[in-house]
């Protein structure tokens, strides 16, 4: 038994001959495309730059003109802010700053830095003409119209550029993935739903040689193998058939993965590591350590425990609540007359819930079932076994819900019931992205994870309801609320608002 635990011991050995480090170079073909995707990704952004403040310009000349700030005519020109380069030349500063034209970064977390330059950008801006007393030669309404469309200029038109320079096999940048267990699976599928990344997963190495040859997946329609043992790593890195590597082994023993780290962190550009920390808070994780000592540390905030971010989140909802509650208004009063007159009963559904810190509250919704509604489930349920499982299993109907009028089901169809809970958020009873107002009955299928819930005030919507939604058992969603809770950032909150909006727009379940 001994013998053969030695014989499968995975050989992480840098080949002995291997050639002198000048003799690796990336060739003139490959400087030359990343040359092209920096001007490609300059001219997105120059572009973007030019079509939000043409726009910004057109709204401050045609929409905005009662405001009563002297403002000279040519302010009101596009041409007039061509001339000043210096403006495009800020914003430009910051995209550089943050790295957006020499690091790889998934979707969401490229948008967060294009916010951040944005943000920083504008700021500059208005300083500089503050600073300056320029406010007599620029509109500081357009300046900031500009930046609120950059935001969303400046990611949309990065998104189609990276998709059009992968088309042209630019963007793609070839990775080995050492692992063929689930997380490599995981890793996979994640490099393949993320366009912004642009890796192209060449094939994966693992010692298991049941695995060997196998095709796990895809990576930009192609197959991906496991193309043999982790000893042909240095091989396929000299050859250049990779130039990043991605460890999805978290089970390696802590000795091996450094050994392993330290052999090939001169043969390639780049590696990623998946850490055997599953559960463990992601988007407030920090890296700090001693330097002397050379340890390394995690640093794991909870951030909904300090009072500020409290505030901060009860800040947002009151505003973008507000405003949501305003555009959807004339929507809930046609759908209130609609309810009002294809079905007795009331307009409205109030119901209470599991609130903040245990406290329970009346969930309003509009009502979308008949007034005898639970009568005609409990008979249903009797009559059909399998959805009677289904409900146990997932405490809804995925498929027929003979409870919902046709009405009903429209409103559900569109999550259009829901907009009432705006009056819940503005009450601070809710707020718009949060765990599932959970019903008192279901606590004890719950218990593990209730406490940490119930930390946060429930949510409009929520990090399941764009992960997996209806496909997800009622123990999995609430896994899924404990990551939100112990991950949240006002940042994860605008994340899962517009995938919300995306899942409901699209009519997608994720």
């Amino acid at each position: 038994m001994a013998g053969q635990m030695t014989a499968v011991q995975p050989a992480y050995e840098v080949p002995a001959a291997e050639p002198q480090w000048n003799a690796r170079k990336p060739s003139s073909a490959l400087g030359a495309r990343r040359v092209g995707c920096v001007l490609a990704l300059l001219l997105s952004d120059v572009l973007a730059m030019a079509l939000a403040l043409w726009l910004a310009v057109l709204v401050r000349a045609h929409v905005f003109p009662q405001l009563r700030v002297p403002t000279p005519a040519e302010a009101f020109r596009f041409s007039h802010y061509i001339g000043h380069a210096w403006i495009w030349l800020l914003f430009l500063v910051f995209l550089v700053a943050e790295g957006l034209y020499t690091q790889r970064r998934t979707l969401w977390n490229e948008v967060g830095h294009l916010t951040k330059a944005t943000g920083l950008g504008l700021l500059a801006v208005l300083a500089a003409i503050a600073l300056g007393k320029l406010s007599l030669e620029f509109s500081r309404v357009t300046i900031l119209l500009m930046g609120i469309l950059l935001l969303v200029l400046l990611p949309a038109s990065r998104l189609w550029t990276k998709r059009f320079l992968a088309h042209l096999n630019l963007w793609r940048k070839p990775l080995l993935i050492l692992g063929a267990a689930d997380t490599a699976h995981l890793v996979l599928r994640g490099i393949n739903q993320d366009p912004v990344l642009g890796y192209h997963a060449i094939g994966l190495l693992d010692d298991d040689g049941r695995k060997q040859r196998r095709c796990l997946g895809k990576s930009y329609g192609q197959d991906v193998h496991v193309l043999g043992p982790l000893a042909m790593a240095p091989d396929i890195l000299w050859e250049g058939r990779a130039k990043d590597i991605l460890i999805a082994m978290p089970g390696l023993d802590e000795d091996r993965l450094v050994k392993l780290v330290r052999q090939l962190q001169g043969l390639c550009e780049s590696i990623y590591v998946v850490p055997k920390l599953w559960g463990l808070p992601m988007m407030n994780l920090q890296i700090d350590g001693f330097l002397q000592q050379q340890v390394l540390m995690l640093k794991v905030s909870n951030n909904l425990a300090k009072p500020w971010n409290g505030w901060l989140k009860r800040g947002f909802d009151l505003f973008v609540g507000s405003v949501l509650t305003a555009l959807a208004s004339p929507i809930m009063a046609i759908i209130a007359v609609f309810i009002k007159v294809s079905s007795k009963g009331p307009v409205f559904f109030a119901q209470d819930r599991l609130g903040y810190r245990g406290r329970a509250f009346r969930c309003m919704k509009f009502r979308s079932m008949y007034v005898d509604g639970d009568a005609q489930l409990d008979a249903f349920l009797k009559q059909d076994p399998q959805l009677a499982a289904e409900w146990a299993k997932y405490a809804k109907l995925r498929t027929k819900d003979p409870r919902l009028t046709p009405l009903g089901l429209f409103l559900r169809r569109w999550s259009l019931d829901e907009l009432p809970q705006l009056l819940n958020v503005l009450r601070g009873d809710m707020s718009l992205v949060g765990p599932r107002p959970y019903l008192h009955r279901e606590q004890a299928r719950i218990t593990n994870h209730l406490a940490t819930i119930l930390d946060a005030r429930p949510g409009m919507t929520g990090f399941w309801q764009v992960n997996g939604r209806n496909e997800l058992t009622l123990e999995d969603r609430a896994r899924l609320e404990v990551w939100y809770v112990q991950n949240w950032t006002l940042w994860l909150d605008v994340i899962i608002l517009v995938k919300t909006f995306k899942a409901v727009l699209l009519r997608n379940s994720a």
